[in-house]
């Protein structure tokens, strides 16, 4: 589960749906703000993928460092994940910005922006009846 959002949480959930482990990173809309705030010259972007790698201004050098950044460590920790896991897994995405990624993150499987939210929902009408 790799979900984005103020963090961005990589969670691995075992066959018997047990929390295995997971990593925190800081999530692309706090590098993007922190970038801003620490570089006095640099603007304030809006996060969305640039049309080329190489930023011909400073704008497309920021977007691309910030959204190509992302994905290379999203795919990047899934790599490291899958290996050091050992078996077959499936990624799903979710959280606020995970849409930013689908067709950008080929190591995601599927992409659920509402996913958190419904499996509280879930939890939540689960102990209700309980």
């Amino acid at each position: 589960m790799v979900d984005s959002g103020t963090a961005t949480n990589f969670d691995v959930v075992g066959p018997d749906g047990a929390f295995l482990g997971g990593i925190i990173a800081p999530g692309i809309n706090l590098s993007m703000q922190a970038l801003h705030a620490a570089a006095a010259r640099l603007p304030r972007i809006a996060i969305e993928r640039p049309e080329a790698i190489i930023g011909k201004t400073t704008v497309g050098a920021m977007q691309s460092g910030i959204f190509w950044g992302y994905v290379d460590l999203i795919e990047g920790l899934i790599t490291r994940i899958k290996d050091e896991y050992g078996a077959p897994m499936k990624v799903v995405a979710t959280g606020g910005v995970s849409s930013l990624f689908s067709g950008a993150a080929a190591k995601i499987d599927h992409f659920d922006s509402d996913l958190t939210i419904r499996g509280l929902t879930e939890i939540a009408r689960r102990l209700r009846s309980a």
